[in-house]
């Protein structure tokens, strides 16, 4: 026995010798880490003088300073290899872990708009997506299917997908680079407005291709737009035009049907102001929003009746966030600007009447409640829905429209007799998703929590039911997250390792949406805290 406990003891310690000297020669080859060169820049701020000795990385059109930044860059890529070289295959089986989790499928949720239903997905071996519709009656159970036919009814054999828009060649046409967002669908399904990155340029070029025909439109086509809107009709399209030194500064509008020159319909000559454009949901105007840091101002304009012109309605003495909508005759504003010139916390929602001549005649639609802040709000013909936040727990409700004529500066929210959406007690964030159709009675919503993947979900008003529409498929885990902090299969009662996510700004509620890099750290045994502050 004595021997025997001796040639274990024996082997540990080579063991550990061995352990010890790979540790070692792990440390002998790391490198040191790189320095990068030192070249003095004398700053001065209030009042302070001191020297940057690495100004030169911000100097971008300097080809000596980026060739340098390559090199230290490359450098600092192959110290980090180095550092990491013993972390391999956790990298690797952790890659693998998160990659397991993320959405597979290639296809966005369908939005209903009209009789048509719109989505993107991306084509196998594709880095941009394709641009697609369907007519919902054609294919009421929404098939995902990210396969060549997919563009098929397998039941008919019928194509019933509309490829509208290729990004991947519209990269092509731009040296490499795609910008989705910048696309607009036109209210009557006919057209579609995007925009092209000229890369050696650095500005957008407008345009509009007619989806009956799948040819460009002869106009409009101008360089260096920045943000666009249709007509109700869909025959004429406003845009924003940016100054060489890339401040939106004049607003056009182009119709489509016939040959003569886009229309200037502003223009601002301050450099401090910039100019941006929206349409409202119904698309019965358009608002112009001229912003600086001292001053915020709403114009509007009937894109029924262009020849009424241009007219101011809001205005606030400082940098503020204002989103304008119009119902049936009345305006509605919904911003954070001060009141009486002391600041809010949070948005508020403001109502007048379209014919109203003072920018005075706003009046509050609610009574603000201190457990109660409102986050979002979306129109629809006869619903308001409210993205809320009572406390800390996310909700959303509905409002029947139209409200009462006389608000008397304001009514209770529990008065006017919303109806909130049932939500797991378990859901920590609530945002609405895009709604494109006024008359449409479902609203999108996508709902998120750190125990579970984000779910798009379709509530319908009339009916008060929901369906998730798209989710990650929860089987892809082996094992299901019970809680946010902990894993009460790996519960070691005190003894387990935390991490604390916190905020340093003051009222700030922490994203608390699903993420795979956190389910990794659950599985191994770790608490997560979410510090509101």
């Amino acid at each position: 026995m004595v021997w025997r406990r001796s040639v274990r003891e024996m082997s540990r310690y080579a063991g550990r010798r061995v352990r010890v000297r790979a540790r070692a020669e792990t440390k002998a080859r790391i490198p040191m880490p790189p320095n990068p060169p030192k070249k003095a820049f004398p700053m001065s701020f209030h009042g302070r003088r001191w020297e940057d000795s690495y100004q030169w990385m911000r100097e971008l059109d300097d080809k000596v300073a980026m060739r340098h930044m390559a090199m230290y860059m490359e450098q600092e890529d192959k110290y980090t290899e180095a550092v990491m070289s013993d972390t391999c295959k956790l990298q690797h089986r952790l890659h693998f872990e998160m990659a397991s989790r993320m959405y597979n499928d290639l296809c966005s949720p369908p939005i209903r708009w009209g009789p048509w239903l719109y989505y993107k997905r991306v084509a196998e071996g594709k880095a941009y997506p394709l641009l697609c519709r369907r007519l919902a009656s054609a294919n009421q159970e929404f098939s995902w299917n990210n396969t060549a036919a997919s563009g098929f009814d397998f039941k008919t054999g019928q194509k019933i997908e509309q490829k509208l828009l290729d990004f991947n060649e519209v990269a092509e046409q731009s040296g490499g680079y795609a910008y989705e967002e910048m696309c607009e669908i036109s209210p009557d399904h006919r057209f579609v407005a995007y925009a092209i990155y000229v890369v050696d340029k650095g500005f957008f070029t407008l345009c509009v291709k007619d989806l009956k025909t799948a040819s460009l439109h002869h106009k409009p086509k101008v360089d260096s737009i920045d943000t666009l809107s249709w007509s109700k009709d869909g025959r004429t399209l406003f845009y924003t035009v940016t100054n060489n030194l890339r401040r939106p500064y004049q607003v056009f509008c182009s119709m489509l049907e016939t040959t003569e020159p886009d229309t200037l319909l502003m223009e601002e000559l301050d450099d401090s102001r910039y100019l941006t454009i929206r349409g409202t949901k119904d698309y019965q105007f358009i608002t112009i929003n001229c912003s600086s840091s001292k001053l915020s101002q709403v114009y509007l304009l009937d894109t029924t009746d262009l020849g009424t012109g241009l007219y101011k309605v809001w205005e606030c003495e400082s940098d503020v966030h204002s989103l304008l909508e119009h119902h049936h005759g009345y305006l509605y504003m919904f911003t954070d600007a001060p009141r009486d010139g002391n600041p809010v916390d949070g948005h508020y929602l403001l109502r007048r009447h379209t014919g109203a001549s003072n920018l005075d005649d706003w009046e509050n639609v609610f009574i603000d409640e201190p457990d109660m802040k409102i986050e979002d709000v979306d129109f629809f013909d006869k619903h308001m829905v409210l993205t809320l936040r009572k406390g800390r727990i996310p909700a959303v409700c509905s409002l029947d429209l139209p409200l009462p004529l006389d608000l008397m500066g304001g009514i209770y929210l529990r008065d006017l007799g919303p109806c909130f959406l049932p939500v797991p007690k378990y859901v920590c964030q609530i945002s609405a998703g895009r709604s494109y159709d006024f008359y449409s009675s479902v609203v999108q919503l996508v709902i998120s929590s750190p125990v579970m993947p984000d779910a798009v979900v379709d509530y319908n008003l009339l009916s008060r039911e929901w369906v998730i529409i798209q989710q990650q498929d929860l089987r892809l885990e082996s094992t299901q997250v019970l809680y946010v902090v902990y894993s009460r299969e790996k519960k070691k009662h005190g003894q387990n390792p935390g991490l604390l996510l916190g905020h340093g700004a003051y009222g700030k509620v922490l994203d608390k949406r699903w993420r795979s890099d956190l389910k990794s750290l659950l599985d191994r045994g770790w608490v997560i805290a979410f510090a509101d502050v």
